[in-house]
C-alpha cells in the first residue's frame, strides 16, 4: 500500500524583489514594500511530502535519515541567508514563495521520492509546488465573521441547535494555480488576488446573517459545502481575469469541521478533525532490541512513548441539494468515534488493539487501518472516504489516499 509521508523543517531567511531593468519607482509599484533595500525577512515553515510503499518495518522511508538530507541540501543552506546570493538559481528568477519551493524540490528530487513541496512564507500566503515544469498552486488565507442557520430543510430534531441562528469565525483559503514567472518568480500578484478575496467575499459575507443577507440562501442551506461552492462561483471569474485558474476553495467553520470544493459540479469535500492520546512501541516481533534499535531509534525503547495523534477524515461526495451536505455530520461522528476514537484513546496500541500484536504501530500502519476500519461504515452512509491524515507530531505526518 502506498503512502505520503510529510517531514516539517523550517529555516528563517531575508530577500528583496527587486528587478534591475526596472526603476526604483517601478519596483516599487510592481512589487510594493517587498522592493525597499536591503530586504525583508520572514520565518519559513517547509513541508516535504514523499510517496512510497509500507514496508515490513511499517515505514515508507526512515524520517531521520530525511530530516539530514533536507538539513544538508536545504536548511543548512538557506538558514540565516540572503536569498538573493545564496543558490544561482535565485539570479535570474527572484526568490518568491512560489519559486522557494520549486528550486528545493530541483534540489531534493535527487534524493528524496517527492510527491510535494509546500513552503509559508506566513500562515496567510504559501506555494505548493508538485514537480511540472513551471507550474505551481500560491493558497492566500483570510477570515469573514457571519451568522447562519441550517433551514429551511433540515429538522431541529435531527440537527438540534444548528437550525437556530447561530455564527463562526470562518477561514478561507483560495487556491490558485499558474506559470512561475521567469523574472519575477510569481504566479499571481498577490495585491490584486487578496483584493479579488477581499472585495468578493469578505466585505459581502463579514458580519452578515447568511440566510437574511445573502439572497443566494434565501433557499439554498448555507451549510460549510454549499458556502465554499457559493464562494468558488463568485471567485471563478475575477480570478481568471488575474491570468491563473482558481483550484480550490477551502472553508473552515471551526478546527474541527471544512469543506473543499474544486469545481466540479455538485461535488465536495468534507473534513473532520478529531484526536486521540496513545502510546505505541516501534519493535518489529521477530527482531531483537539492538535490531530494532538500529532501525527505530529511541522509538524501540521497551517501555514504549505516547502521542497526541491528531487525525483528519476527509470524505467525498455529492453535496444533497435538500440538505446542502456531502454526508450526515452527526452520523459520520459516531462513525468515526465507534470505531477510531474510542477503541484507540488511552491505550497502548500493541498490547491492547490485536491488529498491532504483530504490525508495528507507525504512524503508516495506523494511518492505513483506519482507512481500512473507516471505509465500509463511511459508504454506508452514502459518501466515500478519500484521506486519512494521521499527525503524529508536529514535524511528521502521513497520509493515505483511498483509490478504489
Amino acid at each position: 500500500m502506498q503512502c505520503i509521508v510529510n517531514r516539517r523543517d523550517q529555516f528563517s531567511a531575508i530577500s528583496r524583489y527587486w528587478l534591475p531593468e526596472l526603476s526604483e519607482i517601478e519596483n516599487l509599484q510592481k512589487f510594493g514594500a517587498y522592493s525597499k533595500f536591503p530586504g525583508h525577512g520572514h520565518n519559513y515553515v517547509l513541508f516535504i511530502s514523499m510517496l512510497g510503499e509500507i514496508d515490513e518495518y511499517g515505514m515508507v522511508l526512515n524520517l531521520s535519515d530525511v530530516k539530514h538530507v533536507i538539513k544538508r541540501e536545504i536548511t543548512g543552506q538557506l538558514d540565516f541567508s540572503y536569498l538573493n546570493d545564496v543558490w544561482t538559481e535565485f539570479q535570474p528568477t527572484l526568490p518568491s514563495t512560489e519559486n522557494i519551493a520549486r528550486v528545493i524540490w530541483k534540489r531534493l528530487a535527487p534524493h528524496l521520492p517527492l510527491v510535494r513541496v509546500q513552503l509559508f512564507e506566513n500562515p496567510q500566503l504559501w506555494a505548493d509546488y508538485r514537480g511540472e515544469g513551471k507550474q505551481a498552486d500560491l493558497t492566500i488565507r483570510t477570515h469573514f465573521s457571519a451568522a447562519h442557520r441550517l433551514a429551511p430543510n433540515l429538522s431541529a430534531e435531527k440537527y438540534g441547535k444548528c437550525t437556530n441562528t447561530h455564527g463562526h469565525n470562518y477561514h478561507l483559503e483560495v487556491t490558485v494555480e499558474g506559470e512561475i514567472d521567469s523574472r519575477t518568480g510569481m504566479v499571481v500578484n498577490i495585491a490584486a488576488l487578496n483584493q479579488v478575496v477581499e472585495d468578493y467575499v469578505v466585505k459581502i459575507f463579514d458580519h452578515s446573517c447568511l440566510n437574511d443577507d445573502i439572497p443566494y440562501f434565501a433557499n439554498i442551506v448555507p451549510t460549510t459545502e454549499n458556502i465554499a461552492r457559493y464562494i468558488s462561483n463568485l471567485l471563478e471569474s475575477p480570478i481568471d481575469e488575474l491570468g491563473v485558474k482558481l483550484s480550490n476553495v477551502k472553508l473552515f467553520e471551526s478546527h474541527q469541521l471544512w469543506a473543499d470544493y474544486t469545481g466540479n459540479d455538485m461535488q465536495g469535500y468534507l473534513n473532520i478533525s478529531t484526536h486521540f492520546s496513545s502510546a505505541h512501541r516501534l519493535a518489529h516481533p521477530d527482531l531483537s532490541l539492538p535490531e530494532n534499535t538500529e532501525i527505530y531509534g529511541k522509538c524501540a525503547r521497551v517501555n514504549g512513548h505516547g502521542h497526541n495523534y491528531q487525525l483528519e477524515l476527509t470524505v467525498k461526495g455529492e453535496i444533497d441539494p435538500s440538505t446542502g451536505m456531502v454526508i450526515d455530520l452527526g452520523a459520520l461522528n459516531q462513525v468515526i468515534t465507534d470505531y477510531i476514537v474510542e477503541p484507540f484513546d488511552h491505550t497502548f496500541l500493541n498490547k491492547d488493539i490485536p491488529f498491532f500484536a504483530k504490525v508495528v504501530p507507525t504512524a503508516e500502519n495506523i494511518a492505513l487501518y483506519i482507512s481500512n476500519t473507516l471505509r465500509s461504515p463511511i459508504q454506508e452512509l452514502g459518501a466515500k472516504l478519500y484521506k486519512v491524515k494521521l499527525v503524529e507530531s508536529p514535524n511528521n505526518a502521513c497520509e493515505i489516499y483511498i483509490t478504489d
